[in-house]
């Protein structure tokens, strides 16, 4: 079996604090793979682990068969450019202060080798054209998650991690962007993404991956009732109830 991303024995400890203890799973090439869990679970720290964006305590992190991470950071890739078949947007985009959403776009072309007058093109038919002098940093949440997905799918590559990507869409967007995970599925790519949004799941995910409290406690083909297996996990468990909402 060929696996786009491979999470084997993962843990991260913060000081004295463990956020993640050995977690494992794998997402299959060409699948839309859910990572869920309540907040504080893990969910961001082992998205931000695969793009070497923190440091393994301990265990490894492969994509496409390459190691990527050990606790001894980057090893056995050399180059760091091999993930340039790899896309990720992050729960909060940042941009950089004062650049204008043309000029950042027009930046990812450069890094990606995409002619300027290619994302000038394409940015002239899209939705984003009307904020092209707009600064980056003054955008809305929904239009800077939109922003980052179009710098993504100008050099449309193999692998996207999602961290949130519906938070502040509003629900035109939202089909646009379920759509367009689909059409990326369907063309041979990877989706992995986290999501508080269980019926998105429902609808797009192949697998779901669920963890609590820093480890894994279901990973596998999607069941039937996302929502009742959560539940079982995450309220039914605990015996919560709405009077815990502020506790």
């Amino acid at each position: 079996m060929n696996y786009a991303s491979e999470v084997k024995n993962f843990t991260k400890r913060f000081g004295h604090k463990t956020v993640v203890n050995n977690a494992s799973f794998r997402v299959k090439k060409g699948s839309i793979h859910g990572f869920i869990g309540p907040n504080g679970a893990g969910k961001s720290t082992t998205l931000n682990a695969i793009m070497y964006l923190v440091i393994a305590s301990g265990g490894e992190l492969f994509i496409e068969g390459k190691r990527v991470l050990s606790p001894q950071g980057l090893k056995e890739i050399g180059d760091p450019s091999f993930n340039s078949n790899v896309g990720y947007v992050p729960a909060e985009p940042l941009f950089p202060r004062n650049m204008k959403v043309k000029s950042f776009l027009e930046f990812v072309g450069l890094l990606r080798n995409i002619p300027v007058s290619q994302v000038t093109q394409k940015l002239n038919i899209s939705s984003l054209n009307r904020l092209s002098n707009q600064k980056c940093a003054s955008l809305s949440t929904g239009q800077k998650k939109l922003l980052q997905l179009f710098a993504i799918d100008l050099y449309q590559p193999k692998i996207l991690i999602l961290d949130e990507p519906f938070n502040g869409l509003d629900p035109t967007k939202r089909t646009l962007l379920a759509n367009k995970i689909k059409e990326v599925r369907n063309q041979g790519g990877t989706i992995l993404m986290s999501t508080h949004i269980l019926s998105d799941l429902q609808e797009l995910a192949d697998e779901v991956t669920m963890i609590k409290s820093g480890e894994i406690v279901h990973t596998g083909p999607k069941p039937d009732n996302i929502q009742k297996l959560y539940e079982e996990h995450f309220i039914q468990s605990q015996g919560k109830t709405t009077d815990d909402l502020f506790a």
